[in-house]
């Protein structure tokens, strides 16, 4: 007959690798939902580098940098770089042009 510890330590056995993710998965939560939101704003065609965009509908910026984990904008009205985590970016209400404004619009 099997003992109560060769059973614990057959079970677990088989199991630990889905112990070690759910230990991973708590311990770095913040860290996962970064990367995620980071990836989820570079795979995306909405921004790339050197878009003019405006924050909350009145600040001019360009984006100058974009990374996993922040992205950098500079300010036109105020001559500054402006850094925000992608985890935050979501909140900004960022607004492109979607016609270059030098090229002839249609009528």
């Amino acid at each position: 007959m099997i003992g109560l510890r060769e059973t614990i330590e057959a079970f677990v056995g088989s199991w630990i690798w889905l112990l070690a993710a759910g230990v991973f998965s708590i311990a770095f939560k913040d860290t996962i939902g970064k990367f995620w939101s980071g990836m989820r704003f570079l795979i995306g065609n909405d921004f790339n580098i050197d878009d003019i965009v405006y924050i909350n509908g009145n600040k001019k910026a360009r984006i100058v940098r974009q990374s996993i984990y922040r992205t950098t904008f500079y300010l036109y009205d105020h001559n500054r770089k402006f850094v925000v985590p992608n985890d935050r970016i979501w909140s900004l209400n960022l607004e492109k042009d979607l016609l270059d404004s030098t090229s002839d619009n249609i009528n």
